[in-house]
């Protein structure tokens, strides 16, 4: 969604969308002394139509924490996940098996819908070799995306490549290339036998508790009165809040939201706020000297943007960047949740990309197969008796008969290629291979060259 410069020049339009949210009696400061004894509701407190802020030097502010009401908001006594529980525990606990054999219904209708609808499909086409995916296979599917942030690369074939350069092996042992791609074709949430065409996230809807997608039209944005200091980000922000006012929360925001005004009609409504800002937002103080470079606050727990948060084929599809999003967005919420459980010092906490990683882990533990169908060139493997010639191969006596041992053709001369073959009799064979071999020469040429 585009801003076009509205909050920070001051100006609204009289009017933007259907609903009047415009608020504005309560007088606003940068002071909450006003707030003192308000015991919030849920109504939100309104803002009055003129107002200013009084800033002053903050190297020692202390933000006010709003008590938050666990008995309206949180986790309940059905939260399946105690202080040991592993973290692919938590991440599964809005995961689990029903969701996924959900997902794995709608994705194999979704292949049927598709090959009934096309005119024509390749005889080469990698459809042709669809098979019906399950709860552990869509398991192992996420645990691989999952892990594809954690080691990027510039083409999604690449995590299947042999080339020692690049090499992660972890993908095709897992699950082959050509699989991985098809499931990633046609993964799905939704029927396409019913669409709801008014629904601009029909395709997710189960999954999402509310969304506003800006489509360049006014219909679900609020009415916005021209003299709101909020603007019409702030009145998005409103309408998505206004069932979770006076609650304890903390809304996290960006810098097409976050402003002053914003700021404290959350904060007069009960809620923290905490978000990145411009500098030219209406109301924003004067700043002076050299700007200081902060480091990026999510650096230590997030990607360090949202391009990086998501695998490079997720960039240029807007379905699967909503589906990565939600991805993301209950892996935040499953990593909280650990975080608290735990009881961890916030200054001692792993980092998100930790966390994320133990997830991946644990899943392939709990419902990966390695497999052996590995698409593409195969490398041309070594004999077991030259990878294990020093573990488990040495050389014995033959077998006692009449009193004698018992001698063997010697196996190099017998089949050699690189010289003139010849019958030699040993009495040494090899233990585990149980082949006669010289003593000197022949028994190490047969152990470390492959052709001899």
């Amino acid at each position: 969604m585009e801003d076009g410069g509205s909050d920070s020049s001051g100006s609204e339009s009289d009017v933007i969308g259907s609903d009047e949210v415009w608020l504005g009696n309560n007088a606003l400061s940068s002071s909450s002394d006003e707030d003192e004894g308000n015991e919030n509701d849920g109504t939100p407190v309104n803002l009055r139509e003129v107002f200013s802020f009084d800033w002053s030097e903050g190297s020692d502010f202390v933000p006010d924490q709003h008590d938050f009401r666990p008995n309206r908001s949180g986790t309940t006594r059905d939260w399946p996940c105690n202080d040991e529980a592993r973290e692919s525990a938590f991440f599964r606990a809005f995961i689990d098996e029903e969701v996924m054999s959900y997902i794995a219904e709608k994705t194999n209708r979704y292949n049927s819908w598709v090959s009934q609808h096309m005119d024509f499909i390749s005889p080469f086409s990698r459809i042709r070799n669809w098979e019906a995916t399950t709860v552990r296979e869509l398991f192992v599917f996420l645990a691989l995306m999952l892990i594809m942030p954690l080691c990027k690369k510039h083409v999604l074939q690449h995590y299947w490549r042999n080339d020692a350069l690049i090499s992660t092996p972890l993908f095709s042992k897992y699950m082959p290339r050509d699989r991985f791609l098809l499931l990633l074709s046609f993964l799905h949430f939704s029927d396409n036998e019913n669409p709801n065409k008014e629904d601009r996230i029909w395709k997710v809807r189960g999954f999402v508790l509310d969304m506003i997608v800006y489509t360049g039209t006014n219909i679900d944005i609020p009415v916005v009165h021209k003299k709101d200091p909020t603007g019409m980000s702030g009145a998005i922000v409103k309408k998505m809040m206004a069932d979770y006012l006076g609650r304890g929360h903390i809304l996290y925001t960006d810098n097409w939201y976050t402003s002053p005004a914003l700021c404290q009609f959350l904060h007069d409504n009960k809620t923290g706020s905490c978000g990145t800002v411009r500098a030219n937002r209406k109301f924003m103080p004067k700043f002076n000297g050299n700007k200081t470079r902060v480091e990026n606050p999510s650096s230590s727990d997030t990607p360090d943007s949202e391009e990086e948060a998501r695998p490079h084929h997720e960039r240029s599809r807007k379905r699967r960047k909503t589906e990565l999003f939600i991805q993301n967005i209950t892996m935040l919420n499953a990593y909280n949740l650990w975080l608290v459980k735990k009881n961890i010092d916030p200054s001692k906490k792993p980092k998100l990309r930790e966390f994320v990683y133990n997830v991946a882990y644990q899943l392939l533990e709990d419902f990966g197969e390695p497999t052996t169908n590995i698409k593409g060139r195969r490398p041309n493997p070594m004999p077991d008796r030259i990878i294990d010639a020093y573990s488990r191969h040495y050389p014995v006596h033959t077998e006692m008969a009449n009193g004698k041992k018992k001698p063997r053709d010697c196996y190099v001369w017998k089949h050699t290629t690189r010289r003139q073959k010849k019958r030699t009799r040993v009495v040494i064979i090899c233990n585990e291979c149980n082949i006669g071999l010289c003593i000197v020469g022949c028994f190490r040429d047969y152990h470390t060259l492959k052709n001899f």
